[in-house]
């Protein structure tokens, strides 16, 4: 054959190395080919993993956003992150409390089949981690995430047996953080033994920021709540929270009728004095160190007699006011002797600034007796027991009880009485002279408020007047006596032309003179009615002036700049006159009565020796000086002699009505 001689021998050879050739280009076109479609492969594999995994962060973000706690994202979480990767179990370590570098398991945790890992879970929900300690403890040491290849050989693996037993081999964690510091850590177990994946830990950082931030909104919402029902000063709770807290005890109590309830309400004695003479800030750690006293005397009495002892809230009311409840007790004189346990509590004083400063207080108490009662019927009748305790002396504690009832509710009645009184033309001024001590002639008069309940009933201001300021009626009494005053100064100026024009002094209420726009009631009054500014005297007493000085101070420069006269009712009844008097831009003191008839008694040369002092002190800061309560002829030349420039009281006039004030004018010519 041809193809077999010699000469053809070259071509054979030179064709198979051609064909050699091609299937070598051939083999690695095939290998660059099979070696593409795997890296084409792992890269649509990484893609896919990475959009699963940006898909898991997405979700548990906004999973996170929409949860209504803490719990229910981390339960979400756990349970995405498990499902996702085939975790055999998570779990979920929170920070202690009581201790930032302790872990206590949260009874947040996932297990697909937890039947085989029931000796790993248990002994895991009940164990507890330091700080540096195991897997979650190295996680809370270095706030970054950690992973274990083989946990069943791993060093600083406490759970390594139980985890061998129950065919666990490798694990992570990560920080669930608030800003910088660690709320929580998770951690997940599997049964194999994946490899270490950074990309994964670094996932599982984010979603601990995005979890971190559902605890510091919960956080948040708690502090405002929290805050929204306490004292801010002492942590107490405060109104609120208290009258919530009744509220439930008096329904538990409409359950089980054998079930007691009792309130306390306590009121420092002398609190005042302490804010106006050492400040608000030493008045602060008086109510500070008071709430702790308090605190302290209800949880020994716990300890003491636990047995006996009632559940107990003690609350702020705000001031010097606080609060108890007590419920679940069998004594009915129980709550009393509790009380009498709490003001013994406060007998001891308390240094401020190296002084002892005394202060202690007065308590009322009321226990839910009848069907129906109201958390705000109780406290009520507490307080109104307070103010009974008060009227004994200090120190003391007063029981609601059937007389305090019947005072309680002539009171309401008075109340509802009293607003409509005005409306009927109830109210009717009197005006008692006050007179020149140099003369003994006429000056002018106080106006002074009577209200006629029914024909016949005359009611004294000492029975209505402090109704009326607490429930805010003073207001618009106190803006008609204004107006009555001046309408009755203006017919006596008008009517007797001739004589020197008399003076109004016009008592005005706390809640009034502080109220918006009184100084333009003033000045409206003064223009609708034509007086002559100068004749008013407007008389607030010493406590108007010190509970806000800088606004009172305000008002009455204002009031001045009307030509409006400014008087100081009492004076020397309060604890700051001499202290705060020069701040005060007023043109009259008024003596109090209490002083001048001091003057003869048994302590006459004291009563006498205080009045001097007082003119004394009027003399050099230009103000003129009315004594009240003269009874007496030698009161009227004791108080002459001394240079008092003006009196009133029953020894010249008692209180009179419009017609006969206008004829003791017309009387004088």
């Amino acid at each position: 054959m041809d193809f077999l001689k010699p000469e053809n021998f070259t071509d054979v050879i030179d064709l198979a190395h051609k064909l050699e050739r091609v299937e070598r280009r051939l083999a690695r076109e095939r290998a660059a080919r099979a070696e593409a479609e795997a890296i084409a492969e792992r890269g649509l594999r990484d893609l896919y993993l990475s959009q699963q995994r940006i898909e898991l962060l997405q979700r548990i973000a906004t999973k996170a956003n929409e949860a209504e706690n803490t719990r229910e994202a981390l339960i979400y979480a756990i349970t995405e992150i498990c499902g996702s990767n085939d975790w055999a179990f998570g779990n979920v370590y929170l920070i202690d409390p009581a201790d930032p570098d302790n872990l206590v398991p949260s009874d947040v945790w996932f297990a697909a089949d937890p039947g085989g890992l029931m000796p790993f879970i248990n002994d895991t929900l009940a164990r507890q981690f330091r700080r540096g300690e195991g897997l979650p403890g190295r996680v809370l040491d270095s706030m970054e995430p950690l992973w274990l290849s083989d946990i069943t050989h791993a060093a600083n693996f406490p759970r390594q047996d139980v985890a061998r037993q129950c065919g666990l081999n490798s694990a992570f964690a990560f920080p669930v953080r608030v800003q910088n510091d660690v709320a929580a850590i998770m951690e997940f177990f599997a049964r194999d033994n994946p490899v270490q994946d950074e990309a994964f830990l670094a996932l599982m950082g984010q979603i601990g920021t995005q979890l971190g931030r559902v605890i510091e909104r919960e956080r948040f919402a708690a502090k405002l709540f929290y805050d929204a029902l306490h004292d801010p000063l002492t942590n107490l709770p405060n109104r609120a929270l208290f009258n919530d807290r009744v509220t439930r005890a008096l329904e538990r109590r409409a359950r089980q009728p054998d079930y007691r309830v009792g309130v306390l309400f306590l009121d420092l004695d002398g609190f005042k004095f302490i804010n106006d003479s050492l400040g608000h800030l030493a008045g602060d750690q008086v109510l500070i160190a008071t709430a702790a006293r308090l605190t302290e005397a209800l949880e020994k009495g716990g300890a003491d007699h636990s047995e006996n002892w009632p559940e107990w809230t003690l609350a702020r009311l705000g001031g010097d006011e606080f609060t108890v409840l007590l419920e679940g007790f069998a004594d009915q004189w129980l709550p009393k002797r509790i009380a009498l346990r709490l003001l013994e509590a406060l007998n001891q004083p308390h240094l401020l600034a190296g002084s002892e400063i005394h202060s202690g207080g007065s308590i009322g108490v009321a226990n839910a007796i009848s069907e129906g009662v109201t958390a705000q019927d109780l406290l009520r009748k507490a307080d109104t027991a307070m103010y009974e305790a008060k009227a004994r002396g200090r120190g003391q504690v007063a029981v609601f009880d059937n007389v305090l009832r019947r005072r309680a509710t002539n009171r309401l009645n008075t109340e509802n009485e009293l607003r409509g009184a005005l409306r009927r033309g109830e109210f009717q001024l009197y005006y008692q002279p006050i007179v020149d001590l140099l003369t003994d002639r006429l000056s002018g008069f106080e106006a002074l408020l009577r209200w006629v309940r029914q024909p016949g009933e005359i009611v004294a201001p000492g029975q209505f007047i402090d109704i009326a300021e607490e429930t805010g009626l003073i207001v618009m009494i106190g803006n008609w006596v204004l107006r009555e005053a001046c309408i009755a100064t203006v017919q006596w100026h008008r009517r007797f032309p001739a004589r020197k024009p008399v003076t109004m002094s016009i008592n005005v209420s706390p809640r009034q003179f502080l109220q918006p726009g009184f100084v333009d009631l003033v000045r409206d009054t003064i223009i609708e009615t034509g007086i002559a500014p100068a004749t008013i005297s407007l008389e607030i007493t010493e406590g108007v002036a010190i509970t806000n000085p800088d606004r009172a101070v305000r008002i009455m420069r204002e009031l001045r700049a009307l030509g409006v006269r400014m008087s100081l009712d009492d004076f020397g009844t309060g604890y700051s006159s001499l202290g705060h008097l020069h701040r005060y831009p007023f043109n009259t003191l008024k003596l109090d009565r209490s002083f001048v008839a001091e003057m003869g008694t048994d302590r006459g040369t004291i009563g006498r020796g205080i009045v001097r002092a007082v003119l004394d002190l009027a003399s050099t800061m230009e103000l003129s000086v009315i004594a009240e309560g003269l009874e007496t002829p030698r009161q009227c030349q004791d108080l002459r002699d001394m240079g008092c420039t003006f009196g009133q009281g029953f020894f010249y006039s008692r209180p009179v009505d419009l017609a006969a004030a206008g004829r003791l004018i017309e009387r004088e010519g």
